[in-house]
């Protein structure tokens, strides 16, 4: 099965992102999802977009 993997563009709208550069900004800072780096191509694995996402869920004692 292959990795589906985006673009940064892509990674900034699948994560609800109005702008990529807050992708960039985060990897400057060293914070934000993981990411690949190919030469000058960055690429986002969704399973890492996923795993961003669902470590920022907040859990509400009910």
């Amino acid at each position: 099965m292959k990795k589906q993997r985006l673009d940064a563009k892509q990674a900034a709208a699948y994560l609800g992102y109005k702008n990529p550069q807050t992708l960039a900004n985060q990897r400057a800072k060293r914070i934000g999802p993981n990411y690949i780096k190919l030469g000058r191509r960055i690429l986002y694995d969704v399973a890492d977009l996923d795993a961003y996402i669902d470590a920022r869920r907040v859990k509400l004692d009910a």
